[in-house]
């Protein structure tokens, strides 16, 4: 019922990310690459030309695999020579969580050895944590120097009536738990981002002589976020270099996937990659696309294939509640779907 779906709505009051996707099932993750990207083509507009990124890296699919196929390793060093220049981090660029501590970045490589990494575990069985997928995209970096001390972290996203941004000033691999001491910033929907208000309320345990430049690229950052319709974008770390330059290193985001109408063309051509270890299925893609070209809400998700449940297709509301349902009676695990129609 309507009245479900808007408690469902509105109770959001932690920053748990298991609760969010719950609550906002129009909000699709992207991979990090395509983050990087949208990043590095809108942030000087948006700074008026005061921040910029460099290069976002490559993205490598199993395409590579064979070499009468598009994407080469030799036309990806054409047309990305800082490849072989610069030295190199590669890494899954799969929705994959807490990649360093499952082994699964590498530093400081050459682009042999980099190069050497990926294809060791291109379409290969990986296990992380209680989830075994296989890993089929890479992304490939330059490596950024820092120190421990210039690694921030920062995110970014939206409840019902705000949005919030949490910046802690140590960031990285080990920041521990962000909601309990990270700086945080509410604004109200329609209340402008100010300056002040980022060193004020954010910066306080940055140094002085760094506030600027950071409550300049957090203003952007917030303008990107907003204007290509992000619901959750974090940056750990976010790299600050002694001559003020400011680095995204690791990216994680999600998109509100309705704002197609609105920002189709600044998001350019997205992938929307399946959650690690879940295969996408030919049938979603179907739906997907029907769903694109309708008013009406359809969706499919297959969860387990092998599940034991499988609930009939519904409106938004009796499908959250079927889903719900199962899950309270201890069948989570066999549920091997969710549907929906609507308007």
């Amino acid at each position: 019922p309507f009245w479900f779906r808007l408690f469902r709505l509105t109770r959001t009051a932690s920053h748990s990310e298991k609760q969010r996707e719950k609550c906002i099932m129009s909000v699709k993750p992207i991979r990090e690459h395509a983050g990087k990207s949208l990043l590095a083509k809108h942030l000087p507009e948006l700074s008026n030309g005061k921040h910029s990124m460099g290069s976002p890296g490559v993205l490598v699919t199993p395409a590579v695999l064979d070499p009468t196929n598009g994407q080469t390793w030799d036309l990806l060093v054409q047309e990305n020579p800082w490849l072989k220049t610069s030295k190199l981090v590669a890494k899954p660029d799969q929705l994959i969580k807490r990649r360093g501590k499952a082994g699964l970045i590498a530093i400081n490589k050459t682009f042999d050895e980099a190069k050497q990494w990926v294809m060791d575990r291109m379409c290969k069985e990986q296990q992380v944590e209680t989830v075994t997928g296989q890993l089929t995209h890479f992304l490939i970096e330059p490596m950024v120097p820092h120190t421990q001390e210039q690694e921030h972290y920062i995110c970014m996203l939206s409840h019902r009536y705000e949005d919030e941004i949490l910046f802690y000033h140590e960031g990285g691999v080990d920041v521990g738990d962000v909601d309990s001491k990270a700086e945080k910033l509410k604004l109200p929907t329609g209340q402008e981002l100010t300056i002040d208000a980022v060193k004020k309320t954010l910066l306080t345990k940055v140094p002085a002589a760094k506030q600027d430049n950071l409550a300049s690229f957090v203003l952007s950052l917030y303008k990107f976020y907003q204007e290509l319709h992000f619901a959750y974008l974090e940056i750990n770390p976010l790299v600050m270099l002694d001559d003020n330059t400011v680095v995204p290193l690791d990216m994680a985001a999600k998109i509100d996937e309705t704002a197609n109408f609105l920002a189709a063309q600044k998001w350019g051509e997205l992938d929307w990659p399946p959650p690690f270890g879940r295969a996408a299925y030919p049938e979603e893609a179907l739906i997907r696309d029907m769903d694109g070209k309708t008013g009406a809400s359809l969706k499919l998700t297959i969860l387990n294939e092998k599940g034991r449940v499988w609930t009939m297709v519904a409106g938004g509301g009796a499908s959250v509640v079927y889903a719900d349902t199962v899950a309270d009676y201890g069948w989570g695990h066999e549920l091997a779907n969710y549907g929906e129609y609507s308007g």
